[in-house]
């Protein structure tokens, strides 16, 4: 299964949208031919010290919910896989856009 590009892109603006309210977005770097999406941070969120939080709370479920995505991960944000469970766990995922449904 190939990553559908346009839901990608189209996900990629939401969050975005909602990262310019810290003044910041994110941009894709790469897709591997088996889903894994690399992005960088941009604008104050590249600098931002809870970019591993952002990445595991918001951006990384996201991405997920386009189809073809099978992994997530920044430049420069690193999150455990502890820590991800962790989050995971303790709150709720909602589609930020509807439109897009796994």
């Amino acid at each position: 299964m190939t990553v559908d590009a346009a839901a990608l892109e189209r996900q990629v603006d939401v969050v975005s949208t909602m990262m310019s309210s810290h003044l910041g977005s994110i941009e894709v770097v790469d897709v591997s031919p088996r889903g894994e999406v690399r992005v960088r941070f941009l604008g104050l969120c590249a600098g931002c010290p809870l970019k591993p939080l952002t990445l595991a709370s918001t951006v990384r479920p996201a991405l997920l919910d386009v189809e073809g995505v099978t992994h997530v991960d920044a430049i420069g944000a690193r999150v455990s896989e502890e820590a991800a469970r962790r989050l995971a766990g303790t709150t709720q995922h909602t589609p930020l856009n509807p439109e897009v449904e796994r």
